[in-house]
């Protein structure tokens, strides 16, 4: 344990401080904890999550083939019109856009369709990207924590606790997401979004833009928005046809690969390779902090730190944040669940009362993710496409200026929705 723990500390802290680039990092990481034998070959395979990989390459994959038709231009200069020009108006129009989004669709799949929108948008009024990219990478982790299918840890429960329903989420979690949403992105106004200011001149620049240029090929546009349609369809439908994201996905990225005819080894190319590595690394690296009985510990000790209803509710949902943000939310959250469940047999709660430490789960495990950059998938996935393109500024130390002070916003007023209305 005391390996495993040492080699994914080291590995974050020369990530943290940009020492090494993380891909090669994790690798090595992953490597030095199965040559100790911290983990099995075999259970670090099973430790990878290939969902989450198929759905980010799927996702990837039908993105890039998108972009060539000239769409994302065309709603980068939308929107930028929309907002009268404006940057910081811009900001929190898309912000809200992408946590309106990552309420229904997975959070990777949101931040990849608003990624180019986004870039398009900061050149055209010649605006640093970091702060835009950052506080969508915010957003959609806030806005996907409000429904059952908006981030994995919901996903987790409501299909382990068949008590919790779709709308049960949506009622019990919309409510404190939306104040967490408003606060953050009202401190980004005050703080950031407001000093922004571009000269007269780039304003009617950008009014007088022709949105309807950008579209290069409306054939493609129309094959390959009528494919990505139906893989938003697909995701919708999940419930219904059982069928994994990825699957969904990758099934999108192909039939959009056959329809829309591109050059399929430049489409390959769109694939944030780097990325897909990392994650590769950093499963296996937490399968053995999870396989030495590191993460069970931790959650133990969350759940039998209080013996009140309310307190044990707090040491969940600050518990689970502060780990979320450093270890991956999906094994830790799956470990918490059979504790929780066995929690409440060994205090007698019933469905009703065990309630509240669900909600706290969910709002740690998913806020959680926005303390650090390693905090949850969207986040990493945007700083491998930023670094694609040259945007070299999009570190750890960034992130962590703006995430680490705004979770701890959203998680305070997490606490007293949860203390206020959920605890009876």
């Amino acid at each position: 344990m005391v390996f495993a723990l040492l080699v994914f500390a080291a590995v974050l802290t020369v990530f943290a401080v940009d020492l090494v680039h993380r891909t090669p990092a994790a690798l090595v990481g992953a490597i030095l904890v199965i040559a100790a034998g911290a983990i099995g070959q075999e259970e670090a395979i099973e430790a990878v999550h290939w969902d989450t990989l198929g759905l980010l390459v799927g996702m990837m994959i039908l993105v890039g083939v998108l972009k060539e038709s000239g769409i994302f231009g065309y709603l980068a200069i939308k929107s930028a019109q929309l907002a009268g020009g404006r940057p910081g108006r811009i900001l929190i129009y898309l912000a809200v856009i992408t946590a309106v989004l990552s309420a229904f669709l997975d959070n990777v799949t949101t931040v990849l369709l608003m990624f180019p929108v986004t870039l398009v948008i900061t050149r055209i009024v010649d605006e640093d990207p970091i702060p835009f990219l950052v506080v969508e990478v915010l957003a959609s982790n806030i806005g996907g924590t409000s429904t059952l299918i908006g981030d994995p840890p919901n996903i987790i429960i409501g299909t382990v606790v068949d008590e919790l329903t779709f709308m049960d989420f949506i009622v019990n979690l919309t409510p404190p997401i939306a104040l967490v949403l408003i606060a953050t992105l009202g401190i980004v106004w005050l703080v950031y979004a407001r000093w922004l200011d571009t000269s007269e001149e780039d304003v009617r620049q950008v009014m007088a833009l022709d949105a309807a240029s950008e579209i290069k090929d409306r054939s493609l546009l129309i094959r390959s928005s009528a494919v990505a349609g139906a893989t938003v369809v697909g995701f919708f439908l999940q419930q219904i046809t059982g069928l994994n994201p990825a699957v969904v996905a990758l099934a999108g990225a192909a039939i959009a690969m056959i329809i829309c005819e591109p050059e399929v080894e430049d489409v390959l190319h769109e694939v944030e390779w780097p990325t897909i590595l990392f994650f590769v690394g950093l499963f296996v690296m937490v399968g053995a902090l999870e396989s030495t009985g590191f993460i069970e510990m931790i959650a133990q000790y969350l759940a039998g730190a209080s013996e009140s209803l309310a307190g044990t509710a707090m040491i969940v949902m600050w518990g689970s944040g502060f780990v979320s943000g450093v270890i991956d939310n999906i094994p830790f959250t799956a470990t918490m669940v059979p504790v929780i469940e066995e929690l409440a047999h060994v205090r007698g709660y019933d469905a009703a009362t065990v309630e509240p430490l669900w909600w706290s789960l969910s709002l740690g495990a998913c806020l959680g993710g926005n303390f650090t950059l390693i905090g949850a998938s969207a986040n990493l996935v945007i700083a491998g496409l930023a670094e694609r393109e040259g945007i070299t500024t999009f570190t750890f130390a960034r992130f962590l200026v703006w995430g680490f002070s705004l979770t701890l916003v959203a998680l305070v007023i997490s606490s007293a929705y949860v203390l206020l209305v959920e605890i009876p």
